[in-house]
C-alpha cells in the first residue's frame, strides 16, 4: 500500500465546486473508503444516489442478509456528479453489486427562472440516460453487477412543473429499462409500485414532502428490491 502525506493513496475525486452537492460528503466518503481499502474489507453492495439513498437506513431493511452494504448517497446529487465520483465511491471498493438510483435532482432544472439555464425535458432525458449508461458500462467493465433503479415519481406542490416532471420521469424510466436490458443489467421498477392509478404522480402516503419517501415509501422500495434480487443475490 502506498501512502502520501499520511493518507493511504486511494482514488479521491476532490471537490467539484462551491455549489455542488456532491462535495458535501466528500471528506466523509474519502475517509470511509480509505478505511475499507486499508483493511481490505470485502464490500458486497454499494448503494449510490442522492438524498433518497442517503436517507435510507439500509441496515434496518437488509441486515439479515449478512452482506456488507456501503451507502454512498449524497443529498442533492445529480447524474453528472455521481458519474464523476463513480470510480472513487464504487469501482475502487470492488463491490459485488452496485445499486444505482439517481436523476430526480436533474429535473429541478425545469424550474430555473432564467430561461438561459432552464432545462427542457429533452435535455434532461439525454443527460440522465447518457450519464447512467456510462455508469453501467464502468461497472460491467469492473465485473460489478449493476442494479439500475427507476426514478421515483413526485407529488410536490412546491413546484409549478410537477406535471411535466412526472411525465418526463416516465419517459426517462422507460429508456432506463431499455438501457438496463441492453447492458444485461438488472432493472428495479419502484415507480409503478408508488404511483397513483394515473401512473404519473406519487402516492402521497408514501412521502413526507412530495419527494422523499417516509417509512411506508421505503418499505415499498425494500420489498420491490428484494423481490427483484432475491433469486440472484438474496438481499
Amino acid at each position: 500500500m502506498k501512502w502520501t502525506h499520511n493518507r493511504l493513496d486511494i482514488v479521491r475525486p476532490g471537490l467539484f465546486g462551491m455549489t455542488v452537492a456532491a462535495d458535501s460528503r466528500r471528506m466523509e466518503f474519502d475517509a470511509k473508503n480509505e478505511i475499507l481499502m486499508y483493511h481490505q474489507t470485502p464490500v458486497d453492495y454499494v448503494f449510490i444516489g442522492d438524498s433518497i439513498t442517503h436517507m435510507w437506513e439500509l441496515q434496518a431493511y437488509f441486515k439479515h442478509s449478512g452482506w456488507f452494504i456501503a451507502n454512498r448517497g449524497i443529498g442533492g446529487d445529480t447524474t453528472e456528479y455521481v458519474l464523476k465520483r463513480f470510480e472513487a465511491d464504487v469501482l475502487q471498493l470492488k463491490p459485488k453489486v452496485v445499486v444505482i438510483m439517481i436523476g430526480i435532482n436533474n429535473t429541478w432544472g425545469l424550474d430555473e427562472w432564467n430561461e438561459i439555464v432552464r432545462k427542457h425535458p429533452d435535455d434532461l432525458y439525454k443527460e440522465i440516460t447518457w450519464d447512467i449508461d456510462q455508469m453501467l458500462i464502468h461497472a460491467i467493465d469492473a465485473n460489478i453487477t449493476p442494479v439500475l433503479c427507476s426514478i421515483l415519481p413526485t407529488c410536490t406542490t412546491m413546484s409549478t412543473t410537477t406535471a411535466v416532471r412526472n411525465e418526463t420521469i416516465v419517459r426517462i424510466n422507460s429508456e432506463l429499462r431499455q438501457i438496463a436490458n441492453n447492458r444485461n443489467a438488472i432493472f428495479v421498477d419502484y415507480h409503478s409500485k408508488m404511483t397513483l392509478p394515473d401512473g404519473l404522480a406519487m402516492r402521497e402516503e408514501l412521502v413526507f414532502d412530495g419527494i422523499h419517501p417516509n417509512v411506508r415509501g421505503y418499505n415499498v422500495m425494500a420489498q420491490v428490491l428484494q423481490e427483484t434480487l432475491n433469486d440472484l443475490y438474496d438481499l
